[in-house]
């Protein structure tokens, strides 16, 4: 049984996004311009960007990060090995709360969104 519906979150999450930007356009345009630049390929790719992110999501047990960044992880090219391997720093930094984000939340989003 799935701990979660990760592409429903997705769905929110999107439609949360487009509610907020339709409201506080400005805001909004400011901040995804923000994080489009945080995101961009530079000395550090944006798949490792991505799976900094998903690492921190699991540590905080954001389940909407953890989600999202788990999707941009698979959309950039990240392979499942890199995908668990980032999931265990965070859990080996912190400690049981992350592990269990990870083995629950975490890899429940990347078999729905791997589609394995």
């Amino acid at each position: 049984m799935a701990v979660i519906d990760a592409k429903e979150i997705l769905s929110e999450y999107r439609r949360g996004i487009e509610q907020f930007s339709e409201s506080y356009q400005e805001i909004a345009k400011n901040y995804n311009r923000f994080t489009s630049s945080a995101f961009e390929s530079g000395e550090v790719s944006t798949a490792q960007k991505h799976l900094t992110a998903l690492a921190i999501g699991v540590h905080q047990g954001d389940t909407t990060c953890i989600v999202y960044h788990m999707d941009q992880c698979l959309h950039h090219g990240c392979s499942e090995e890199e995908i668990k391997e980032y999931m265990g720093v965070a859990a080996a930094f912190g400690g049981g709360e992350s592990m269990s984000e990870a083995v629950t939340i975490g890899l429940d989003a990347l078999q729905q969104l791997s589609g394995k």
